[in-house]
């Protein structure tokens, strides 16, 4: 999806107000195409991220960069100031996930892998919650990398961010009570190979499904593990959460849109348990 971000108005003059970023993009739009379908519905796009850009951002000036509930409660989050950050802000993003996220400091876990990190939402997040655990964050973007030891020196934990992981490092995880928690966008079909790599028979493993060339890896992933994990998957759902009173006060709309995780397609959950873990 194009972004108010990546259009020719910013590319030009990065300091321009998201006001007139998104004023000249749609300008834009109507000179060269007219008020087509097409055109249209990309405008809607360009206004639905310019208001919750200023959503995050009011979340911003109100309640500080600290995440304000969930089970990250009180993090610090890097560089958030406009962008698409509001739901990791209000601490409500993949609420599918937070009763597992909330379980995990009495589940046993010595390590994490947690890999595409990203900015370490989720490596900096569980280190906070259950600090005997160590925890690996990879990510293949170098600007993730770094915003991801951001995250953990704003917060004030100690994690180990590397680049690409090695899906041969499984086995140096081996003998130890063991999460890999995994979003690679559809690469998940690779790297999560028992076969291949059966330490992962002995871990509990945590992966978003993504679409490939090859079809859904919900299709396909967890009928690998069948065998020897229980497994339960997680959909995106209508998960209520705590909001700052003058979200709360203000219109649902906002509401709505300060939850908004912008996905283009489904992408559901799988928490897969090793049973002989």
């Amino acid at each position: 999806m194009t972004t108010l971000l990546s259009t020719p108005a910013t590319r030009v003059n990065p300091r321009m107000s998201i006001h007139q970023r998104t004023f000249n993009a749609i300008s834009a739009i109507m000179a060269e195409r007219g008020p087509t379908e097409s055109a249209m519905n990309d405008i809607f796009e360009f206004l639905l991220h310019y208001r919750c850009l200023l959503i995050n951002n009011t979340l911003i000036q109100h309640d500080g960069v600290r995440v304000f509930g969930g089970p990250f409660a009180g993090m610090i989050l890097p560089d958030p100031v406009n962008r698409l950050q509001a739901p990791l802000l209000l601490g409500c993003y993949e609420g599918e996930l937070h009763d597992i996220v909330q379980a995990i400091p009495n589940a046993g876990y010595q390590r994490l892998i947690n890999i595409g990190c990203g900015e370490g939402y989720y490596a900096v997040g569980i280190k906070r919650l259950a600090p005997q655990i160590e925890v690996w964050a990879h990510d293949i973007d170098p600007e993730a990398q770094r915003k991801c030891q951001q995250a953990a020196a704003l917060n004030g934990v100690d994690i180990h961010v590397g680049g690409v992981f090695d899906p041969q490092h499984f086995a140096l995880h081996a003998g130890h009570r063991t999460l890999v928690w995994c979003d690679i966008e559809g690469a998940e079909a690779v790297l999560l190979d028992p076969v291949l790599y059966p330490a992962l028979a002995h871990m509990d493993i945590l992966v978003e499904m993504h679409p490939t060339d090859g079809g859904h890896t919900r299709d396909s992933l967890p009928a690998r593990f069948a065998d020897t994990h229980d497994i339960d998957i997680r959909h995106p759902g209508g998960h209520a959460f705590e909001m700052p009173d003058w979200l709360r006060d203000g219109s649902q709309l906002n509401q709505l849109l300060a939850r908004l995780e912008w996905r283009g397609c489904a992408t559901p959950w799988a928490m897969m348990r090793a049973r002989a873990a």
